[in-house]
């Protein structure tokens, strides 16, 4: 089993047509497809931001001998297309959960690395002076239900009383005035870290930086085939091969699992898809009163995650599609459509004008995974950011630029919660089957509960 979904998802050949790629598609001329047999000291498979950041910090830090291949162009996949939000925690675990799988100082720990990517996304774009159209500070998280809002309020409570995050809960009338209004907005509370931006545009920033650093970066190179011989691994594309001493696995949710053993069953990789409407006017926006740049997740087990963006159009997401085909795609985008005027009703003739999807990965452990293979120490990975990919990605890239190159001992300054290989999933075959359960499962609970 190589990949999960319809073919139609891992046509590497053809850009997504999202917003973003309209109007952010970076220029392709600096990746050159990998064409002959060529040679490095280390190789990373993948270029979204994960594989991006690692040899970014390996060629500025460590003036590493470093080749990129990606698949389709460069900001082809999910790094490229998702809705831009930078925020925490890249887990799906309750604090109490990691708390008492992790302990209290690493669960500390990891909540301290998520606000250090925050900070390192941050920096990478002041010093590039990238202009990724940066907006709103910190994030939302809004009650959809009155039942949500306990649980919320405790959520902001406990950030600041145990990771010393700012927080602050924000009642449904003030909300009304400085947010939105909708139908399902009962309070929501503010974290600090975070802010919202256009992601192809930051990784078109990215790579240059990365290029200009001196990483040489491969586009339209889709690994076949990894070998290794006498302690040498050889990737191997349609048009050449590259030879390494180390390879960086970074493929997150279009992971091709027969491509390496080490890396098959551990990943579930979940749709998320996008619309998003046309410019709308000041007064459009006063009619659901819409104020805020700041990104917003609700409080959904099925989350719905939105923002107004600064071309003045609303970016409105969710998961839902299992197939991956273009029948399915149809069907989602008209699913989307109905949610969104559900939530905005007076919004009800603003037509959508784009439409795409993308994979999130989600672990066994819904915690990421980031490190080195115990029976290969020359392969390194890191995947499974939990839908937080935006910030966790470049700070995960820059520990595992550490973990090659600073590290004697194969140890970094990395939280427990990060370390080692997720889980596999048990009949693995069926995890879409499982998927499709729960995400049933999860829409009936919903609409139970707003029938009470």
């Amino acid at each position: 089993m190589g990949r999960l979904y319809n073919k139609a998802i891992y046509n590497f050949d053809e850009p997504v047509k999202s917003y973003w790629e309209d109007i952010s598609s970076p220029d392709q001329s600096n990746f050159p497809t990998l064409v002959g047999d060529h040679e490095c000291e280390v190789a990373v498979i993948g270029g979204g931001f994960t594989g991006i950041s690692t040899a970014y910090h390996l060629a500025k830090d460590y003036n590493c001998d470093v080749r990129l291949l990606e698949a389709g162009h460069m900001g082809w996949a999910s790094s490229g297309r998702n809705a831009g939000f930078a925020c925490i925690p890249a887990t799906k675990l309750s604090i109490n959960q990691l708390f008492k799988t992790y302990g209290e100082n690493e669960t500390k720990l990891f909540f301290k690395s998520q606000v250090e990517g925050v900070d390192l996304l941050q920096e990478i774009i002041n010093e590039h002076q990238i202009d990724c159209e940066q907006a709103g500070s910190g994030n939302y998280d809004v009650a959809h239900h009155p039942t949500a809002i306990d649980e919320l309020k405790s959520w902001g409570d406990d950030l600041q009383k145990h990771f010393d995050i700012k927080t602050k809960w924000i009642p449904q009338e003030e909300f009304d005035e400085i947010g939105h209004q909708s139908t399902e907005q009962f309070g929501a509370v503010w974290m600090e870290p975070g802010f919202a931006m256009n992601p192809m545009a930051f990784l078109s920033g990215f790579v240059n930086a990365a290029n200009n650093f001196g990483a040489k970066l491969h586009a339209r190179s889709n690994v076949i085939k990894w070998e290794k011989h006498e302690g040498v691994h050889k990737l191997i594309t349609k048009e050449g091969s590259l030879k390494a001493k180390k390879v960086v696995m970074a493929t997150n949710g279009y992971t091709d699992e027969s491509l390496h053993k080490s890396f098959a069953k551990r990943i579930m990789p979940v749709l998320s898809n996008i619309i998003i409407t046309r410019e709308m006017s000041d007064e459009e926006f006063d009619l659901q009163n819409y104020k805020t740049l700041t990104p917003i997740c609700n409080s959904r087990e099925i989350l719905y995650y939105y923002r107004r963006m600064p071309s003045n159009r609303m970016l409105f997401g969710t998961r839902g599609d299992t197939f991956g085909d273009d029948k399915s795609a149809l069907k989602m985008k008209e699913f989307m459509t109905k949610c969104f005027r559900g939530v905005f009703p007076h919004w009800k003739d603003i037509d959508i004008e784009y439409y795409w999807r993308g994979t999130i990965v989600y672990t066994r452990d819904w915690t990421p995974s980031v490190g080195s293979l115990e029976d290969d120490p020359s392969v390194y990975f890191s995947y499974g950011y939990s839908a937080n990919g935006n910030n966790t990605t470049v700070y995960c890239g820059k520990k595992l630029s550490e973990l090659i190159c600073a590290s004697n001992t194969g140890e970094v300054n990395l939280p427990a919660i990060y370390k080692g290989l997720s889980p596999k999933f048990p009949f693995a075959f069926m995890r879409l089957w499982m998927l499709r359960f729960m995400l049933s499962y999860y829409r009936y609970f919903e609409q139970n509960k707003r029938e009470l």
